[in-house]
């Protein structure tokens, strides 16, 4: 009998503990990794504001896509994973988002991804489309409890439009699913030429902005020996893509590989492996994801200066040995590939997993998951309310703040969004229209009743796909 009263009792203070904690509730596409750049992004996030917030929050993964394995690996690491119901008549995978779970009706939060999903902009109209959609992202950002960026470049544009407003930051820390699996082996003993290869989606009209057109002439310029791979051809026109580099860049047929982008995690990692070098060589760039990834799998990399994890490097020991200081310099880029062919595999290995662990001590996720937490709870215990959220229309922004919405739904991905990793410099205003990849995060309070008010605070985090 009195096991069975302490029982009961251990039970009951287990159900107070967890009615204490907040509800914490991610907006996925999927929870494993096979897309890369965002899908990885918020998989480690969510994985670390779990261990940061233990005790005092629950986190959620609430996806449009997932099976038993994702499950159950989700809850190995803390999270807990819910499937959407699909909706009747939508072909949209994400429509299945707006709405409720039934699991969790009522979270305190929603961290979501805004991105852009409407087919890409005619080239000509990209200015003024996007110049529209930048002036709303600021309109955003000025009714907000509080703005975050990602990365200190995004910080630093931000804080210069958006006065009067403090703009945070947070930097992404290493990426655990790549850095904490066995690393692939190439027998380079018997591989003669040096491969670079290049990851993104990106539209015809962003090949240059993303400078594809610089890596390809760098390498062209080097001969034979020297290959270049560009995996994200859209599906059916690996060719078209092909004609592109051969008709805008001196590269050789032979020394050009067009892949479609890949939707296997395990696909990506072996063509991560593959590669000698994983160049990053955008004219601007909001962060850079995909070089994040690279530099956590230990593979070695080369990224524009013109990018936010180019800053980000810069506070690291060693970082200023792969940033290519010049975004137009096709020369430079030629001569810092040739000074790594000229360095042994192991020479390159062994920096490569040293900047690795230089980058993690300077940038963890516990101590970013930690200003987070702070932020969340100070949102969640002075937001005004009553307030309910829309979709941000930001990449790579964090917006913490007001937003009116609709009962019973939930912010869905890709409401009319725009890049600013795809900002063109000249003038800072016009910007270049494409799909994107950087964590962009609308943070507001909401109330409504139900038994009782409830104070909800939601979090729009986008983040440029196929970084």
């Amino acid at each position: 009998m009195a096991c069975s009263s302490a029982s009961t009792a251990d039970s009951g203070e287990e159900e107070k503990k967890e009615q204490r904690l907040r509800d914490v509730m991610f907006l996925c596409d999927e929870w494993k990794s096979s897309k890369g750049g965002l899908s990885t992004f918020n998989r480690e996030f969510a994985i670390n504001l779990a261990e940061a917030t233990a005790g005092s929050m629950k986190i959620h993964c609430y996806v449009s896509n997932s099976d038993d394995r994702d499950r159950e690996d989700a809850e190995q690491h803390g999270v807990n994973s819910i499937k959407a119901r699909s909706v009747p008549g939508s072909a949209d995978p994400l429509e299945c988002l707006k709405f409720p779970p039934s699991e969790l009706p009522n979270p305190h939060l929603v961290i979501g991804h805004g991105r852009k999903l409407e087919s890409t902009t005619a080239a000509e109209d990209t200015i003024e489309e996007n110049e529209k959609k930048h002036k709303m992202e600021i309109d955003l950002c000025k009714a907000a409890d509080a703005v975050v960026a990602v990365g200190s470049r995004l910080q630093q544009k931000y804080s210069r439009r958006l006065l009067n407003v403090e703009v945070r930051v947070i930097t992404p820390g290493i990426f655990g699913k790549f850095s904490n699996e066995s690393k692939l082996a190439v027998n380079r003993s018997v591989v003669k030429n040096f491969s670079a290869s290049v990851f993104g989606r990106a539209a015809f009209e962003d090949l240059s902005l993303k400078g594809y057109d610089i890596i390809a002439n760098a390498i062209g310029s080097l001969g034979k020996n020297f290959e270049l791979t560009f995996v994200g051809a859209p599906p059916g026109e690996q060719q078209k893509v092909e004609q592109w580099f051969l008709d805008n860049t001196c590269i050789n047929r032979n020394q050009l590989t067009i892949r479609q982008y890949c939707s296997e995690q395990e696909e990506l990692n072996v063509m991560f492996y593959q590669s000698d070098l994983v160049a990053l060589p955008s004219r601007t760039e909001g962060f850079g994801l995909v070089a994040l990834e690279a530099i956590s799998a230990g593979v070695p990399v080369l990224v524009s200066g013109e990018s936010g994890i180019a800053e980000a490097l810069q506070k690291v020991e060693g970082g200023d040995t792969v940033i290519v200081g010049s975004d137009e310099d096709e020369g430079e880029w030629a001569q810092r590939i040739r000074e790594m062919y000229e360095e042994s595999a192991e020479e390159r290995e062994a920096n490569a997993v040293k900047l690795r662990e230089n980058y993690r001590k300077v940038y963890s996720w516990k101590a970013e998951c930690e200003r987070f937490k702070g932020l969340i709870e100070k949102v969640v215990e002075y937001g005004t309310s009553p307030l309910t959220v829309i979709p941000t229309t930001g990449h790579g922004i964090e917006l913490i703040g007001r937003a009116q919405g609709r009962k019973g739904m939930m912010p869905l991905p890709g409401s009319s969004t725009f890049d600013p990793e795809e900002e063109l410099e000249e003038p800072p205003m016009k910007l270049q229209g494409m799909e994107g990849t950087s964590p962009s995060t609308l943070l507001s309070t909401s109330g409504h009743k139900r038994k009782q008010e409830v104070r909800q605070s939601t979090v729009k985090l986008q983040e440029k796909k196929g970084e």
